[in-house]
């Protein structure tokens, strides 16, 4: 294998280490008391994706996570500076305004602080297990979690990046079209592909088997699955085979041997994400839906529950000591700071005051949009008509977030909720900046 990906190709490890060089440069050159610059995600762990053309072109697919290590966080304006040189000197399209940000291959600058590394997270576990240092000091050894300590609740964040994605690479108009445009097709299936993938990364993670490689995680996968999950085994028997052959793929992409239909494909693999969701649901919060309309009922179980591992740490790094009240205090108080923060981001966005995300001010906006994202996913049908009440519904909770209007429940309806709420999630996640 290479240095980046499974393909044993230099012309691959060179034109990403010529990448890689222009983006430590860029970054080396526009912040001061830069630390360390780690390569994250399947590109650090040896299993990034790229497609070789038929004419011998070299695709990056998906994104480069690149994580610095500062003394002081940039501010918005030079980050925003620092995206547009590196897209400049890559010659890649800059993603800002983009409906969906991962439409293509991006560059994703992640800054953190020493202290920053204590946050309990699988994506820190990665970091310190499954990376590569670009640059300057290995600070990877200060991140103290291992395997055993990766919250839960990062297995349900993967999911609900999950719901993101299909989301965001799937429009109603594919459902009529005779022929979808071959670039959004293979982006629907590689979408459809990972959705799979990190399916198997939750429930690895439920299942406290979780491994750092994809490879790993999907050969490892079928020794735990049909004792752990006997009830998902039912419903999903192909689970495992299918993670399989999707993993194989993601690590050596080739478009041109794909078989499925796209939108059977997308359907699939959202009727399994739902199923895996509902098992996940029930498992770590002991939330049993039989109907996804109710999901906002049992939103303060959730928002009780899910901050919790994330910032226990945090305070006892703080106070030395932590106990459950303060825990339960903490997670209100963050919530509630979300909430007002992310109405000044829309008002800025809107140039109008919006005060709606200050309704149920104890549940943040990620978690409001995690109900309105899976609402508007399944309100869809196969046969693509909409169910009214669950697509109104979605669009209800999704204006505690950002300004929807919309007249009819209808197709054209289903779309403008849906680009609302990819444009509300960026809005909160500050990917029309950074993340």
């Amino acid at each position: 294998m290479g240095k980046y990906t499974e393909h044993e190709c230099e012309r691959i490890d060179d034109k990403i280490d010529s990448q890689l060089h222009l983006i430590t440069n860029t970054i080396l050159e526009n912040i001061p008391g830069v630390k360390s610059i780690v390569l994250a995600g399947g590109f650090g762990k040896g299993e990034g994706s790229v497609e070789i053309t038929q004419d011998g072109e070299i695709r990056l697919l998906r994104d480069f996570d690149i994580v610095a290590i500062v003394d002081k966080i940039p501010k918005e304006k030079t980050q925003s500076k620092i995206y547009e040189e590196i897209n400049e000197s890559l010659g890649i399209h800059n993603p800002e305004g983009e409906l969906f940000r991962f439409s293509d291959f991006v560059v994703c600058v992640y800054f953190r602080r020493e202290q920053d590394l204590i946050y309990p997270d699988v994506w820190f576990y990665d970091l310190k297990s499954e990376s590569r240092l670009l640059y300057g000091k290995d600070v990877r050894c200060l991140i103290p979690w291992g395997r055993k300590d990766i919250p839960l609740s990062s297995g349900l964040r993967l999911l609900y990046e999950k719901v993101c994605g299909l989301l965001g690479v799937f429009s109603y108009i594919y459902i009529k079209a005779e022929k979808i445009p071959e670039q959004k097709r293979k982006l629907l299936i590689f979408e459809c592909y990972k959705t799979f993938i990190e399916i198997c990364t939750a429930l690895s993670i439920l299942a406290s088997e979780y491994e750092p490689k994809y490879a790993t995680r999907a050969r490892n996968f079928p020794r735990f699955y049909f004792d752990k999950f006997p009830d998902l085994a039912q419903v999903l028997p192909e689970l495992p085979a299918m993670v399989k052959t999707y993993t194989d793929f993601k690590l050596k992409p080739d478009f041109a041997k794909t078989r499925e239909r796209p939108i059977e494909l997308w359907f699939s693999a959202r009727d399994s994400l739902g199923a895996v969701l509902r098992v996940y649901l029930r498992r770590f919060l002991g939330i049993t839906l039989s109907k996804w309309k109710d999901l906002p009922d049992q939103a303060k179980i959730l928002a009780r529950h899910y901050y919790k591992p994330f910032l226990g740490p945090l305070i006892y790094k703080r106070l030395r000591f932590s106990n459950s009240v303060m825990l339960n205090l903490a997670s209100v108080l963050y919530q509630t700071l979300t909430n007002v923060e992310y109405s000044y981001v829309v008002t800025r966005y809107t140039q109008r005051v919006y005060l709606q995300p200050l309704c149920r001010i104890s549940i943040s906006p990620s978690l409001k949009f995690f109900q309105a994202g899976i609402m508007t996913l399944f309100s869809l049908n196969r046969d693509g008509t909409i169910e009214k009440d669950l697509l109104e519904k979605a669009a209800r909770e999704l204006r505690r977030c950002i300004p929807v209007d919309i007249s009819m429940f209808d197709t054209s309806g289903w779309e403008t909720v849906r680009k609302q709420f990819l444009k509300a999630y960026s809005l909160c996640t500050g990917y029309h900046f950074v993340k």
